[in-house]
């Protein structure tokens, strides 16, 4: 069994863009953007969060329940790399059959992205919603 998932909040990564951190049997990964980021600064912490979620998360036999991808304090509109990445990470949930859900700012670029994102590759297992209790809930019903 995995230590992690008796955590209550235990941050599993950290990052200057992001934090990724467990809540019970949830893994939620925080999108940040301080001012000024250089995009391939952006792309490669992508890279690193995509790799940790691949390989940990959102994994067949990974014990989490799922992700909550909470991009609200992200950028608006993210580039072709980090687009590339999260169309794997749905492609990844759906095919696992674990719930990926994107937390969503009011930007409707960002919407629209992630939007496309899920019903393109997570029909069934990709969520993207602005209410954090849809995501939180959603985590236990997804499929």
């Amino acid at each position: 069994m995995d230590f992690r998932l008796d955590a209550a909040d235990a941050v599993l990564l950290r990052d200057e863009l992001y934090v990724i951190r467990a809540e019970r049997r949830v893994v939620w990964c925080e999108v940040l953007t301080p001012p000024q980021v250089a995009p391939a600064q952006g792309a490669a912490a992508a890279r690193a969060l995509s790799d940790y979620l691949l390989s940990n998360v959102i994994a067949r036999r990974s014990s989490w329940l799922g992700v909550i991808l909470d991009v609200r304090k992200g950028p608006t509109v993210v580039g072709p790399v980090t687009l590339g990445l999260l169309e794997k990470m749905f492609a990844c949930a759906e095919q696992v059959r674990k719930p990926l859900a994107a937390l969503i700012g009011t930007a409707r670029a960002q919407g629209d992205q992630f939007r496309g994102i899920q019903q393109g590759h997570a029909p069934r297992f990709g969520m993207v919603t602005d209410r954090v209790e849809m995501a939180t809930d959603w985590m236990t019903t997804a499929g």
